[in-house]
Formats: C-alpha cells, sequence, structure tokens
C-alpha cells in the first residue's frame, strides 16, 4: 500500500495554507519492557502522539492508540496519517499507564523531528525503527522510565494524495517486515537521541528503574553522563576529584578540634622536586614538615635547601560569621597553630569559641542526647584486642587488580584476628613504608571497586545516583556472589576496627539491616517514593476495587515470575481487614527477602571483625557516619544552594536564624541535619547543586509550614524541611535539634 486510502482520517495540520504539507504515516507497533509503575501488577500502557511546532512547542492535534491490558510489552499496530509542514513540525510520542484510581502514569516518551524522513516508493522496504523511552525534559519529571517503542513512519507518495474521509479501525496485522517503498536508505532514519556514536569500549544499558547509564568495559565502570570522545581525557580528573571528596571525610575518632591527620602535598610547579625517596606533608596546624622514607624520620628541615619550613599563617580564617567576641575575650593563636580563647574576665582559657555558648548569639546550649562521639569511645573500649598473632598483617596486591587480589588474601584467611593486626599494605612495584596513609587508600580504591554496579553485586537506588542498595539479582551477576558479600562484609568490619572509612553510602534500610530492627513504611519512601505512595493509598483507602492478591510479579531480566507474599497468597484476596499484613509482608520482601542470602553472607563477614551486639548501640543514621565517615559541609555552598518557598526567602529573619542555628553545629550535627532532611549524610563530589531527590536533581529546600508549638519536619524525598516560623532564636534552634534528635520517635519524617 503505498499510497493513504480515501477513508483514512487525516490528522494534524488543517490550517488553509496547503504549501510544505505532506502526509506522512505513522504506525505505533509495539512498546517492550516498559516500566512497572506500581505493585499492583503490570501496566495497562497507550501512546498519545502530540503533532506540536517545533518552535514554542505549541500543540497542534492529538490521538490516542487503545488501552491493552496488564502488559509490560504491548502490541497496537495502529496506523495514523497526519498532515505536517516538516521544517515546522514535530511529533512526540508519549506512553502512559491508564490509572482507575488517580490521574494515568508516565512510562516514557519519543520526540521525532520530521526532516530527512523517508519517502514511500516503489522496489524499496522501509524498516520500522525502535526507539528507547526517554524521560521529560523538565527538571521536575520524577516518572521512572525503561524500554522502548517501535515505530514505522515514513512519507506517502505526493501521487496518493489523501482526503479526510471516515476512521477506520486501526487494528493492523504486523508483519515480520513492513513493506513500505522508498529511495531513501533506512540508515538515514535519525537517532531519537542524536547522539554521537560511543567511544571504543563503552556501552549503553538501562536499570532496574529505567535510568540510562554507560558502561566502560575498558576502565570496569559506570556513569550516568554519556561519555565523549572529547571528554575521555577528563577521566583522571574525575577520579582524582572523587579522591579528593573521600579525602574531606573524616572518623569519628579524629578530633575536629585537633586533628591528628597530615595532608600530603606536593611540590607546586615552580618548586625544585623532593629528592629520592622523599616526601612532604602538612601538619593538622598547617605546618609543612618533611618524612624522609630511607631512614624512616620527619623533619621540619626542607632537605631541598636546609632551612626549616615557616610557622603556619597566625591570622584566623573565620569561615563562620558569628560576630565579634564577647566583651573581656580574645582570640590567640597556640605555638602548634590551634586557635584557643582567654577571658579576661575570669582570666581563664579555653579552646571552645565562646560565641557558640552565647544565648545572644547562638542560643542556649542544647543537650545532646545521642553523644556518637561517647558511643563510639564505648564502643571501642569494648573491642576485643587480638592476642598470640603477629603484630602486622601485610597485604601486598596489585593497582590494576585490587578487588581480586584483595579478595584471594581477605578470603584465604581463617583465624579473623590477623585481619585485626596492624594493617601493612604494599602496592606491587611502588617503594613507600605504610604509615596508616596506604591503609586509608587502599581502602578507598578498593571499596570503589566492591561497590561499582559494573560487578552486579550492588545497584543505586531508585532515588538518586550515590546511595546503594544489593542487587537482588546478584547470583545471576556472579556465581559466587555470596562468597563476594562475604568478602565484603569482612572489609566493612576492618573498616570500623581500624577506624578507616568506605566509599559508598547504602539505603536507610540496609544500616536498618545491620542492626536487626524493623524496616517500616517510611523507610521505603526515601528509597523508592513511587512503590511508598502505592502502599500508602491501600493504607489509607479500601484496596477491594484493585483486585490485589497476597502475591507480587517479578520482572528479573525479562523473565517474569508471581512471588507469593505468604502460602496460597496469589488465592488470598487483599481487605480492608488484611492490608496492613499485604503491607508488612511488601516490605519484607522488597527489602528483607529478596535479598536475604547476601546480606546474611555480608553479616558473616562483618560479625567475624566486629560483634554485631557491639553496633546496636548505633542508631541506623550513627551507623552510616561510623563506616563512611563526617564530611566536613561547606555551609556557604549549601546556603548558596538552597531553596526558599512560601514567605521564606534569603533575608527572612526565621531563615537567618537557621543558617545561624547550623553555623553553630559541628560537623557532626550537620550530618545529622543533612540525613534528616535528604536521608544521607553525602554531599554529592560536585556539592550541594548536584542534590539528588526523588524528581532527580532536587536542590535543598526550607519551606515555611505550621506554626511555634510544630516541630520541624522533614520530606526526605523532595530534600524538603517544613520549617515552622518560630518567635526567636533559640526556640527556632532547640526545636530543630530536637526534631533531629527524635526523628524516630515522632512523626518528624515523611
Amino acid at each position: 500500500m503505498a499510497e493513504a486510502t480515501a477513508n483514512e482520517q487525516i490528522h494534524g495540520y488543517h490550517d488553509n495554507d496547503s504549501s510544505d504539507t505532506c502526509h506522512l504515516r505513522i504506525i505505533i507497533i509495539n512498546g517492550k519492557s516498559l516500566a512497572k509503575k506500581d505493585i499492583f501488577g503490570a501496566s495497562d500502557p497507550y501512546v498519545r502522539i502530540d503533532l506540536n511546532t517545533i518552535n514554542g512547542d505549541i500543540n497542534i492535534d492529538s490521538v490516542l492508540t487503545k488501552t491493552k491490558k496488564k502488559t509490560l510489552n504491548p502490541t497496537w499496530n495502529e496506523e495514523f496519517v497526519f498532515r505536517v509542514k516538516p521544517s515546522e513540525h514535530k511529533l512526540v510520542f508519549q506512553v502512559f499507564d491508564e490509572n482507575r484510581l488517580t490521574r494515568d502514569d508516565f512510562l516514557g516518551m519519543v520526540e521525532l523531528t520530521l526532516n530527512n524522513l523517508p519517502t514511500e516508493q516503489e522496489d524499496t522496504t522501509i524498516s520500522p525503527q525502535s526507539y528507547s523511552l526517554r524521560p521529560r525534559r523538565s527538571v521536575g519529571a520524577k516518572s521512572r522510565i525503561k524500554g522502548t517503542l517501535e515505530i514505522y513512519h515514513a512519507f506517502v507518495h505526493e501521487s496518493g494524495e489523501t482526503s479526510e474521509g471516515d476512521a477506520v479501525d486501526g487494528e493492523w496485522e504486523h508483519m515480520e517486515n513492513i513493506s513500505r517503498v522508498s529511495g531513501t536508505q533506512t540508515g538515514q532514519f535519525p537517532s531519537n537521541a542524536n547522539h554521537e556514536p560511543l567511544p571504543s569500549g563503552w556501552e549503553e544499558r538501562q536499570d532496574a528503574n529505567g535510568r540510562t547509564y554507560y558502561v566502560n568495559h575498558t576502565a570496569r565502570t559506570t556513569q550516568w553522563e554519556r561519555p565523549l570522545f572529547s571528554a575521555t581525557s577528563n577521566s583522571n580528573v574525575n577520579v582524582e576529584a572523587a579522591a579528593s571528596d573521600f579525602q574531606r571525610r573524616f572518623h569519628i575518632s579524629v578530633d575536629e578540634s585537633d586533628s591528628s591527620r597530615p595532608t600530603t602535598v606536593t611540590p607546586r610547579a615552580d618548586e625544585d622536586a623532593l629528592p629520592p625517596n622523599w616526601s612532604m606533608q602538612v601538619a593538622p596546624n598547617g605546618r609543612t614538615f618533611f618524612i624522609d622514607h630511607a631512614s624512616r624520620r620527619t623533619t621540619w628541615i626542607d632537605p631541598r635547601n636546609g632551612r626549616a619550613s615557616p610557622m603556619p599563617n597566625q591570622t584566623r580564617r573565620v569561615e563562620d560569621d558569628l560576630g565579634p567576641l564577647p566583651e573581656g575575650w580574645e582570640e590567640r593563636v597556640h605555638t602548634d597553630g590551634r586557635v584557643f580563647y582567654i577571658d579576661h574576665n575570669t582570666r581563664t582559657t579555653q579552646w571552645e569559641d565562646p560565641r557558640l555558648s552565647n544565648p545572644n548569639i547562638a542560643g542556649q546550649a542544647v543537650p545532646y542526647s545521642r553523644d556518637y562521639k561517647q558511643k563510639y569511645e564505648f564502643f571501642k573500649s569494648n573491642i576485643r584486642k587480638p592476642t598470640n598473632v603477629p603484630n602486622k598483617f601485610e597485604i601486598r596486591i596489585r593497582r590494576t587488580s585490587i578487588l581480586e587480589d584483595s579478595y584471594r588474601i581477605i578470603n584465604s584467611v581463617t583465624k579473623t584476628d590477623l585481619l585485626k593486626t596492624k594493617l601493612w599494605v604494599e602496592f606491587d612495584g611502588e617503594t613507600g613504608l605504610d604509615y596508616g596513609g596506604l591503609a586509608r587508600e587502599w581502602f578507598y580504591l578498593l571499596s570503589k571497586e566492591m561497590f561499582n554496579p559494573y560487578y552486579g553485586l550492588f545497584e543505586y537506588s531508585a532515588m538518586d545516583n550515590y546511595t546503594l542498595q544489593i542487587n537482588n539479582g546478584s547470583g545471576l551477576c556472579n556465581e559466587e556472589h555470596l562468597s563476594y558479600f562475604k568478602f565484603i562484609g569482612r572489609i566493612a568490619g576492618m573498616a570500623v576496627y581500624h577506624g578507616k572509612l568506605l566509599d559508598a553510602f547504602f539505603i536507610r534500610p540496609f544500616y536498618k539491616m545491620m542492626l536487626q530492627k524493623p524496616i517500616d513504611l517510611k523507610d521505603m519512601e526515601s528509597v523508592d517514593t513511587e512503590y511508598y505512595n502505592s502502599l500508602m493509598w491501600i493504607k489509607e483507602n479500601d484496596p477491594r476495587q484493585l483486585e490485589l492478591t497476597f502475591s507480587l510479579d517479578e520482572d528479573t531480566f525479562g523473565q517474569k515470575s508471581q512471588h507469593e507474599l505468604k502460602p496460597g497468597g496469589s488465592n488470598i484476596e487483599v481487605t480492608d481487614e488484611n492490608k496492613d499484613e499485604y503491607i508488612k509482608l511488601v516490605i519484607e520482601w522488597r527489602f528483607v527477602a529478596r535479598v536475604k542470602e547476601q546480606m546474611s553472607s555480608f553479616l558473616d563477614g562483618f560479625g567475624s571483625i566486629i560483634p554485631l551486639n557491639l553496633i546496636k548501640i548505633f542508631d541506623e543514621h550513627e551507623l552510616e557516619l561510623l563506616m563512611c565517615g563526617i564530611q566536613n559541609i561547606d555551609v556557604k555552598d549549601w546556603r548558596e544552594n538552597t531553596l526558599y518557598k512560601g514567605d521564606y526567602h534569603q533575608n527572612h529573619i526565621i531563615i537567618q536564624w537557621f543558617w545561624r542555628a547550623v553555623l553553630s553545629f559541628s560537623n557532626e550535627m550537620r550530618s545529622r541535619l543533612l540525613q534528616f532532611v535528604t536521608g544521607t549524610s553525602r554531599v554529592p563530589m560536585n556539592g550541594f547543586k548536584e542534590l539528588y531527590g526523588s524528581n532527580g536533581p532536587q536542590m535543598f529546600t526550607i519551606e515555611k509550614w505550621g506554626t511555634p508549638n510544630n516541630y520541624p519536619r522533614a520530606h526526605t524525598c523532595f530534600n524538603r524541611l517544613d520549617l515552622p516560623p518560630y518567635e526567636g532564636y533559640v526556640q527556632l534552634k532547640d526545636k530543630l535539634v530536637k526534631a533531629i534528635e527524635g526523628s524516630q520517635g515522632f512523626a518528624g519524617v515523611d
């Protein structure tokens, strides 16, 4: 059929101006592997086709396909003919899941420009094209997207001018090769994304949440950004930035006011290189010292010129603007570079800034009931020290195969007390002595590999691209996956035991499972908002109209199966009386049952180093800080990348009080505040501007809400803090701290 028949309805452009118009035949053939939008079963998909202007995106005409019931792989074979102006118009194909209860869910879209499309002609076959579904361009687009849409499109031959008439049934039988003739080669079809080819060794994939990511098989890494030939040379820069971000985190065992962590530095370009076997570092007071690895000595004397390194700058850089010191107080710098304060009124000295305890500036001191530092000291004092073991455990590894070498070494240890001795790390082919720096680097590099989604053991959560969860399909990626999870557990336990950090952040239920605490519905919200919303609807309504049973559909790598939440569950209807049990079983299956073997192996490895009963003194938030460290949070960057809603703005008195409170917090308390609002203490590598929520990129937000009698509340899926209009700074700080401390005790987080 090379020409449009007379009884086909013509959609699209109907202006009297017929110049530069032509007819375009569209056949919506099928969709494959569409996203499952909720827990109620398969979707009911249909396609909406919009003819829009290129400039201004003004809609001209829209048509809908029929709805296909309960399928993630629908077949439509529906044909439409549009009258279009190729240079001015475009087609937008949007796939929706028809929802009986609320608005239809968005499943993805394809945008098609009309220039260079083929024309039907004799003796040439035009094949349909398969397009990956994409999310909407808006920042607020939050729907989960995956799958493809197969479309046939070609201009109708000019001799077959069509006219408007009655619509015919759109059901067509799809043959394997649709015979459409054209003088244009199929290779000239425009790509949906109009991207240049991927560099050699790269592959494009979609995760379980429909998000496109890219696999570098050469470096065995994954990333969200599409790689370009011109950008591949910047990979080393990104690695160095990630390493720098990791180095900025610190362990709770390090006192914030008296850090004992020297920082390695390299000579500037205009300086002479150090002699062989020498390196230099910066002491906590800011003074440079030098290390002679040959003699294992340190010195203030620069070996290049024989002169001592200068004392650090005595002028303090005030990062937190808290105003002048109280009357009678003076700030001085100790000989070791630390700042201390003199109260001439009482003739006493102290390390703490007096402005932070002045009610007129920072408010009354609020007791920190969850003294994490104190808990950590108790925890360390109760860890058993090994006996009858060597004084160190040597780990010799190659940088190019750090995961394989470490797995072989650590898993071969039968007496785990050996892993509690001093770790002596050596990288193959490198000279250097491990005074702690190499061990810290080993944990960093190894954790980057262990938790890399490339290996299929862990995957990113549905909420963002930096919190991890166990991949329930890990066994399909690695037959030895349980052995690897035990190994990862040992490494995590070693990191905690030796006071080192892991370069990974996990979803909240992961920490709760480590603590053997129950997982509730609120934990679901911070991991998967759409799942949470579905369960909340069931909780608040009568679920009989949904015709649910105690069973769920699973889709693993395209293979569909049904999981019964309880014996005979597929025959048990969900009612108003048993819906609480249903919700509990769904959460148990979603977080625990599917990864039970993996988590058990992880805890087996972790427990061989750290007794599991000891970590129960921490809550899930503190356990994250213990394993992943506390960041030096940049309040200036945080403030500059915060949105305000309601009547609030950056100069509002409530907002000024809020930031004054944040400035008065320790880094630990700032991390707890960040956990309270966003669900994790992690700040993205490039700062708060790249903070993610359930909607994709989502800036930290403060919105006016409630009355002064309310506590602040948080919406972790939107990175939003609802802050009441308090009557004074002291009240605001008191309520804020109590909300952070008591978020498990009242409805502070939703």
